[in-house]
């Protein structure tokens, strides 16, 4: 109940406002779902995703209110996190995982709904892989899709960390890297070939150019030094190198993947950030990044915690060091959610 529940209780009363994407797609695919008289009239309208539009369209059926959906699109997120927290309890007790989620991508999930749901489902799908079951995570995969165009991406990058950390010669590995770089170069020109042969939905077109062209004025274009993005990228390096190299010294047994995938969505990220002048780039780092939740309480294994007070004090350490990540980049900046918390009444 708490870590279900409440979450999606608090994304369903919260107000339109709190989320720049609700008002943005949210409130007007629910009003088409509950205006519409079948699915298939509803799917002529829309240009959502068909999961997404799936999920209005049912809830819509059953409730006349957008809360309703704000709370359904929650489950559709926290049920997952809930079920990778459980899967590895033996490695990660289920509170620091839950607990790194609500502080790292909570309020995130708010704005960024569609891609929040795709980017837990494809961590099942990792989790699924692993596991060689095979018919589960073709389905998480499915509804990933489903939701976000761009799970292709998380797919893409979970298979290239399995094959750097596979047992592959380096010049092999050498060829990948070199590979990626030439993709990350020349992305605008990818993204435009892609877009030209229809390889890309029509709506992407005006994402893509919102990203490499530097005389498009829009939200996530970084206009002179700005302190909170400043911030926000200093801490993402903090939450991914501090764990890492306090493993170095102590054998702690960690999936190497789950070690390298943050590695590989800061890296993407920031070469977004530096080269356009833009933060869109997190859109597709979530994939990677979302594994933090895994990989940062890794920090309790590395301390002695043989008493109470020893326990407590970890513990302390770890929730205060995600804790003021949450309190300077929500709290000061207003940052994840768009606005401030307000309820819908």
């Amino acid at each position: 109940m708490i870590a279900l529940f409440i979450p999606s209780l608090l994304a369903g009363v919260r107000a339109d406002t709190v989320g720049k994407d609700v008002l943005e797609y949210a409130v007007r695919t629910f009003d088409l779902a509950n205006s519409s008289t079948s699915y298939s009239y509803m799917r002529e309208y829309t240009t959502e995703p068909l999961g997404y539009a799936t999920l209005a369209y049912i809830t819509a059926r059953f409730f006349n209110n957008t809360g309703y959906f704000l709370f359904t699109s929650q489950v559709m997120v926290i049920l997952p996190v809930y079920i990778i927290a459980y899967k590895k309890r033996n490695q990660i007790p289920m509170w620091q995982t839950m607990c790194a989620y609500m502080f790292l991508f909570y309020n995130n999930s708010f704005n960024v709904m569609k891609q929040s749901v795709s980017a837990v489902f494809i961590m099942l799908v990792y989790l699924y892989m692993k596991e060689h079951k095979k018919a589960k995570m073709i389905i998480c995969f499915l509804i990933a899709f489903s939701f976000h165009f761009s799970a292709v991406f998380g797919l893409v990058f979970i298979y290239m960390a399995k094959f750097l950390n596979g047992k592959r010669n380096k010049n092999t590995k050498i060829a990948l890297v070199a590979i990626s770089l030439f993709v990350l170069l020349d992305l605008r020109g990818i993204s435009s070939f892609l877009l030209a042969n229809s390889l890309l939905p029509e709506k992407y077109t005006r994402n893509i150019e919102a990203v490499f062209s530097m005389d498009t004025n829009v939200y996530l274009r970084i206009v002179g030094f700005n302190t909170h993005v400043f911030f926000d990228w200093v801490y993402k390096l903090f939450l991914v190198f501090t764990p890492l190299y306090l493993m170095r010294k102590v054998d702690i047994k960690v999936d190497k993947n789950i070690k390298i995938l943050p590695v590989i969505g800061l890296a993407f990220y920031s070469y977004v950030l530096m080269m356009f002048r833009t933060i869109y780039g997190v859109r597709i780092s979530l994939y990677c990044d979302m594994f933090l939740i895994l990989l940062v309480p890794m920090i309790t294994k590395v301390f002695r915690r043989e008493s109470l007070s020893d326990k407590i004090a970890v513990n302390g350490f770890f929730v205060v060091f995600m804790g003021a990540y949450w309190f300077v980049w929500v709290m000061i900046y207003g940052w994840s959610a768009s606005n401030y918390f307000q309820f819908r009444f």
